[in-house]
């Protein structure tokens, strides 16, 4: 048995892939591929992400129930993909989990890693972007060891304080290879990858020249909302608790698509400090290249970006109105209030009566909770 195990990086289009993966199931299972998540699920970033909280016997018990299905079906691969993985070993430096994680795979399944990885300070601005926009630093980065801090309320330097090291790729990916062997573990560039990164996958990676058989999707994963509304978002995250992040995320992507004239700069960095963060990582991602035989990364002109930078002027009072006054307004829609009276009633119960959490757990694990937010949503 052979087992790919995707590791991200992050905003590599790694949400399309898994949906693309998710929804060709069957038809992989055809080729002998066996694609691994939990039910119900598209990947198995929850899996994952219990790494650092349970250790990994989740982990182990979901794997090799995945190995047992995959020999049912006579499948000779097996794909598992999460992005969490790189994150967690890339922010915590976390040597030791990845060699527990390696030896808890059966020593006759024969591995293979795989990693995207993006210009950083392109990867850089759409994580800044991703994590204001759900809340907090950390969703899809550090899973739920993020519950107990706050909404980031920072800008984009700030943010790259926390998340400098994940941009590291050859430090981090160098982890990887030490664990799981040189010859298992494969790099590829997101750039060199598009303008079709899953083509890319099913031609490089499972070795099938003809995509056409396979059923094709047409969405965009994470998209951004436009500048005005994200830095509006920042600014109210210190009154925004985090069990009400989600929500307020959904009235915020409603919010943007009403909003007249968006602001679509996404340009966080200015070209001095772009140019300051590649000349750090130079060294790392020329080792990569090396290492790992990458195409370079796309080449930044200092000069051309000077002379055609042009600065987001910053949230201005008229747009301010604008954003609040329909935030307002959408807030105040039935299923929005209705979910948040579920969200509060919950964290309620959970501080005065904790001994009633068994019951919140099993509501939340059972999909009740699931379903009383869809019904919810019939009114928004």
């Amino acid at each position: 048995m052979k087992l790919i195990l995707h590791i991200g990086t992050a905003k590599t289009g790694t949400t399309a892939l898994q949906h693309f993966l998710c929804v060709n199931a069957k038809k992989l299972r055809e080729h002998g591929i066996h694609y691994a998540t939990p039910p119900n699920e598209f990947n198995f970033n929850s899996i994952a992400n219990t790494l650092l909280l349970t250790g990994l016997d989740k982990f182990r018990t979901f794997f090799l129930n995945q190995l047992k299905v995959a020999e049912r079906d006579g499948a000779h691969t097996i794909i598992a993909s999460s992005e969490s993985l790189y994150s967690i070993s890339a922010l915590l430096e976390e040597r030791n989990l990845i060699e527990q994680l390696r030896a808890s795979i059966p020593a006759e399944v024969e591995c293979r890693v795989l990693c995207y990885v993006r210009r950083p300070d392109h990867c850089l601005e759409s994580l800044y972007n991703q994590n204001v926009k759900r809340g907090v630093i950390g969703a899809g980065l550090l899973g739920d060891q993020t519950r107990q801090v706050s909404l980031f309320t920072g800008d984009v330097i700030d943010f790259l304080k926390i998340i400098e090291g994940m941009l590291d790729y050859h430090r981090c990916l160098s982890i990887w290879r030490e664990v799981f062997g040189s010859s298992a573990c494969s790099v590829r560039a997101y750039e060199a990858a598009l303008p079709n990164l899953i083509e890319d996958f099913v031609r490089h990676v499972l070795d099938r020249e003809d995509i056409s058989s396979f059923t094709q999707l047409h969405l965009r994963s994470n998209e951004r909302i436009s500048r005005d509304v994200l830095e509006y978002k920042r600014l109210r995250h210190e009154h925004i608790t985090y069990s009400e992040r989600n929500l307020e995320r959904k009235i915020f992507e409603l919010v943007d698509k009403i909003i007249t004239s968006p602001n679509n700069n996404h340009e966080y960095l200015s070209p001095d400090e772009r140019a300051a963060l590649l000349s750090r990582l130079e060294p790392s991602m020329e080792r990569l290249r090396t290492e790992f035989s990458l195409p370079p990364f796309p080449r930044f002109d200092l000069e051309a970006a000077s002379a055609s930078w042009q600065p987001y002027p910053g949230l201005s009072l008229e747009k301010r109105r604008e954003i609040e006054h329909h935030y307002n307004a959408v807030q105040r829609q039935v299923g929005f209030r209705l979910e948040r009276l579920l969200i509060r009633a919950a964290s309620l119960t959970r501080r005065r009566l904790p001994f009633l959490s068994w019951l919140l757990d099993f509501a939340r694990g059972s999909g009740i909770r699931r379903l009383l937010l869809e019904a919810t949503s019939r009114f928004q």
